[in-house]
């Protein structure tokens, strides 16, 4: 009898020279599997090579028992064999490794449970191996890499249990952060050391640094680093800078890393000459105008790449959807200076045969073809295509959109796939409020973007607690009509007690209606009317403002809306470039008591600084004004505070107040001004969180009774604070802190505002 454990090679050697002299030539008479109890014996013969009725082979014996160990499902192999009825009986021993019970993760507080469990090959239910381990050690270490915690441990533990199974516990000892610490170029002589830092996407540990997380290595970050500095000296005319090597370097406590680049600078070249050769379409004068770079300036990178796709784009107006446009660059080294040639190869002439959408599950079909202005059977025309997928992209139900060309049935046409990635069009939200005057409130509303996968958009909102309970609920059919003309129904009650701070309370109930008409692109026309029946009451006459008091009773107003917009921006939720101007103006009259006219204007644009910084500026103002011996009501009249306002103040916190009573009366004007520095947040914006900066300023005035102000600037209110923002796993939760600047006598303040919205 022999025995071969594949623990021992030297009882291998061993083996395998006993058996060759012993067992040569003998055949396989049977085959037993013995010590298992999770795996079945018929997958284990299964994976043998060697078979009754053949010639025993030491080889293929030792492949064999490799070849089950290699499965991770054994601990370990022995063959043993015996003479057997004129042959010889091979029988496998094998030793299982046990079945995983649990598997827990413990010390990770930078990684959740939820992205290191998926990554993981040992599960519950599965066997436990070294391997696994490995494998496993391995993928939670590159989790915590791609964090910068190159200080990470992870250590697994196992304990058995008496049914022979084991709970697996992978405990992780995360450390700190390994931060860059210094940043080295070698060979720049003609830009300092901190102008080179700030173009990278990596920046050494600052202050400034602390508010991106720029300092945290990452690999894959650092080697775009070289392509970033390649282009700082491309975009200043250095045509011939390369990046020689770069090192990394990590201490041996791995708290920091030293990064260096070696940079050939080259010389600066000034642009001597535009040429244009080859297909001249539609005309040379019409491509010369698209042309950025100028003669006597620095060779620019950035106005080369958008003089090539402006050009591109021009041709491609023409039908060409596959022109091409190629630089070439002629150099005259002693004076530094540059021809540069756009060879133009305009392609053939095509049209549209299709246009495919793809990745709508939710939306349907129509919903994005509505918004492509390049239509199947036209001629293809390049800004047709980027507006539509412009258009698809300000659908607030989509993530992202791409359109690409593929060849169609014939030579002159072109297929168009468009790609669309939906994202959350629902959104259930809630909100707690605060302030000194109104105290807790809470709010909530329920909204689609995408009713029935159609586009409809409809919200119910509720507004309750406090002094205020408000609903109401809005459909908006965008395409009401197929030329892009909206229509849109809403339905509202409000009822306010404000009888805390100021002596009446108001309940209002009524609908509207509206169309919107597209006139271009970026311009749309609206037309509503609005009825309401408001009730203004509670007010004592014997302490109340005269004002106040002219206004008790119940009114019906009809109110006819006019509106004119110019929207640019690249998204309309949270947008980082672009901007939207509008003007209203509202006319009551028709019907009903009230009588009086609203103008209001606004302007709200979004500056892209970086990929990290953006800057929000808004101004806008309004005028209502009665007429026909009617004053205008006093709670449509203007009051300012709090967030789209002038935050730091309360709702109703910056008005016109009664001196006598204390009343606040509201203004016939009012005016604001925001600016946002919107950032992400340090260490957390990978999490979703941002913050912003901000600064506020408004007023309101005119004359309510008795009371009179003329616009003074002395008495514009301003604040400034801090605001942040979480898209949190229940949705996005907003507090903002704001600390009034200016505050006159009467006005109140917010000390704090929450905000918690939930998307599904």
């Amino acid at each position: 009898m022999f025995r071969f454990c594949l623990k021992s090679a030297f009882l291998g050697i061993l083996f395998f020279g006993f058996l060759s002299s012993a067992f040569a030539g003998e055949r396989i008479t049977s085959i037993a599997i013995e010590g298992n109890r999770y795996v079945e014996s018929a997958a284990i013969l299964n994976k043998l090579k060697s078979k009754v009725g053949d010639v025993m082979s030491r080889r293929q014996i030792s492949r064999d028992v490799r070849k089950l160990f290699a499965t991770g499902l054994f601990a370990d192999v022995f063959v043993e064999g015996e003479a057997h009825e004129g042959g010889l009986k091979l029988v496998y021993v094998v030793v299982e490794n046990p079945v995983v019970a649990s598997v827990e993760v413990e010390g990770n507080d930078e990684v959740t449970r939820k992205k290191i469990l998926p990554v993981l090959k040992i599960k519950a239910g599965r066997v436990i191996s070294p391997k696994a381990e490995r494998l496993d050690v391995n993928s939670i270490m590159g989790l915590y890499l791609k964090k910068g915690f190159y200080q990470a441990k992870v250590d697994v533990q196992t304990k058995a249990l008496e049914d022979g199974r084991v709970e697996v516990v992978f405990v992780i000892d995360e450390g700190e952060i390994t931060r860059v610490k210094e940043i080295q170029f070698i060979g720049n002589a003609h830009y300092t050391h901190e102008e080179l830092v700030e173009s990278l996407a990596t920046s050494p540990s600052s202050f400034g640094s602390w508010f991106s997380d720029r300092d945290v290595f990452e690999r894959k970050r650092f080697e775009a680093d070289a392509q970033l500095i390649q282009q700082h000296y491309l975009e200043h005319g250095y045509l011939d800078v390369r990046i020689e090597s770069t090192r990394l370097m990590l201490t041996p406590n791995m708290d920091d890393f030293y990064l260096s680049m070696s940079i050939h600078e080259g010389d600066a070249f000034t642009v001597s000459g535009i040429e244009l050769q080859g297909d001249l379409v539609p005309s040379l004068e019409k491509l010369m105008e698209v042309v950025e770079l100028e003669v006597g300036e620095l060779y620019a990178l950035s106005k080369l790449q958008r003089t090539l796709s402006a050009m591109t784009e021009v041709v491609g107006d023409e039908g060409f959807a596959f022109a091409n446009v190629t630089p070439s660059f002629h150099r005259n080294i002693d004076d530094k200076t540059v021809v540069i040639v756009f060879d133009i190869e305009k392609g053939r002439e095509v049209y549209v045969e299709r246009v495919q959408i793809s990745g709508n599950d939710k939306t349907k079909d129509f919903v994005v073809r509505r918004e492509m202005r390049q239509h199947e059977g036209e001629r293809y025309k390049s800004s047709f295509v980027r507006r539509s997928q412009e258009r698809i992209q300000r659908l607030s139900f989509m993530e992202g959109v791409t359109v690409s060309k593929a060849q169609g049935s014939k030579s002159d046409q072109v297929n168009l796939d468009v790609n669309v990635t939906e994202g959350k069009s629902g959104r259930f939200s809630a909100g707690v409020t605060y302030s000194q005057i109104y105290g807790t409130g809470f709010t909530g509303s329920v909204s689609e973007q995408n009713l029935f996968g159609e586009g409809y958009q409809a919200n119910v909102s509720a507004d309750v607690g406090g002094a205020s309970n408000n609903y109401s609920i809005d459909l908006v059919d965008p395409y009401f009509f197929r030329d892009g003309v909206s229509a849109s129904v809403r339905l509202l009650q409000n009822q306010t007690d404000l009888q805390s701070f100021v002596a009446y309370t108001y309940k209002s109930q009524g609908g509207s209606v509206g169309l919107g008409f597209a006139l271009n692109e970026y311009a749309r026309y609206s037309l509503g009317y609005k009825i309401t029946t408001t009730e203004l009451s509670g007010v004592d006459p014997l302490t109340s403002s005269i004002a106040l008091l002219s206004q008790v009773g119940t009114f019906t107003t009809g109110e006819l809306t006019q509106g004119l917009s110019y929207d640019t921006r690249n998204r309309t939720v949270y947008a980082s470039e672009g901007g939207i101007q509008s003007i209203t103006l509202g006319y009551a009259g028709l019907t009903g008591e009230r009588q009086f006219t609203e103008i209001t204007l606004g302007s709200r644009n979004y500056f892209k600084l970086s990929d990290y910084w953006t800057l929000r500026a808004v101004i806008g103002g309004a005028s209502i004004q009665g007429y026909g011996g009617v004053e205008s009501p006093i709670y449509r009249r203007y009051s300012m505070g709090g967030v789209g306002s002038v935050r730091g103040y309360d709702s109703f916190g910056i008005s016109l107040v009664d001196p006598a009573t204390l009343d606040i009366l509201g203004g016939e004007f009012k005016t604001n001004t925001s600016l946002d520095l919107i950032f992400p947040l340090p260490y957390m914006a990978k999490a979703g969180f941002r913050g912003s900066i901000f600064v506020d300023a408004g007023t309101v005035w005119g004359t309510t009774g008795t009371v009179s102000e003329v616009f003074d600037l002395a008495k514009v209110r301003a604040s400034y604070g801090l605001g942040i923002e979480w898209a949190s796993p229940v949705g996005p939760l907003t507090m903002v802190w704001g600390f009034p600047i200016n505050r006159q006598i009467n006005d109140k303040v917010r000390k704090f505002e929450f905000r918690l919205g939930q998307g599904f």
